[in-house]
């Protein structure tokens, strides 16, 4: 593993040792991370981002859909999550209550009522956040070997310097984009899986994650389950 402070940027793209290898190992053994999921398939979009640490702390937003788009909180040694839905989520879970007749109508409308602003206080989120949140598991597939993996020119993205890494597919699977300047840090991996356009963004590593469960006042506490604050 390349040691902290290595010139990388002074070698030579094309024979510098294991660059997949020292981004995978530096990704792996991280102890917090920011990351950035974001989907484009053909029955819509979908967004998480999230500070995650491995003490099981946890902030960030997710955009799964109309009806479920907010903040996320987590505190490390608790059991529950904190969700706060947008207005923007509440107003469609509201015209969702009214589509499904009177009675789910008044449900909505009162729930939503009592959310608006407030963080619901939850035994478990949505799978796909409560994935993210959980760096463990989120890092399980991180290989170890860049066996197969071939580097492209360097280019620049956001103002830093990226070297292209591509598996031996080439295109047609995942592209990564690893550091060039101080640490190997793998920062993008982009392409398709499964016909679904993917963007990962991986950021702050080893930032502490200020993970504060809201006061008192700002929680709520109603019953919640696949159907949101629409459930019965």
């Amino acid at each position: 593993m390349l040691e902290a402070g290595e010139p990388f940027a002074a070698l030579p793209i094309g024979q510098v040792p294991g660059v997949a290898e020292n981004a995978f190992d530096l990704l792996r053994d991280t102890e917090s991370l920011r990351l950035a999921i974001s989907m484009r398939a053909p029955q819509g979009q979908s967004r998480i981002a999230v500070d995650a640490d491995r003490e099981g702390n946890c902030t960030g937003t997710f955009d799964l859909g109309p009806m479920q788009r907010g903040d996320i909180i987590r505190v490390a040694g608790e059991a529950t999550s904190y969700v706060r839905y947008s207005d923007a989520s509440l107003a469609a879970m509201r015209a969702a209550g009214a589509r499904r007749g009177p009675e789910a109508a008044a449900r909505a409308n009162e729930r939503t009522a009592q959310a608006r602003g407030k963080y619901l206080k939850m035994v478990s989120a949505s799978a796909e956040v409560q994935d993210q949140c959980d760096l463990d598991k989120a890092l399980s597939s991180v290989p170890r070997s860049g066996q197969g993996v071939r580097q492209g020119t360097a280019v620049e993205r956001d103002g830093e310097r990226l070297v292209p890494l591509s598996g031996p597919q080439g295109d047609g699977g995942m592209r990564m984009y690893v550091a060039v300047d101080g640490m190997p840090y793998l920062r993008f991996m982009e392409g398709q899986s499964e016909g679904v356009e993917m963007t990962l963004e991986f950021s702050r590593y080893g930032e502490r994650v200020h993970a504060v469960a809201p006061p008192a006042s700002m929680v709520v506490v109603m019953p919640t389950g696949s159907g949101g604050l629409l459930d019965t």
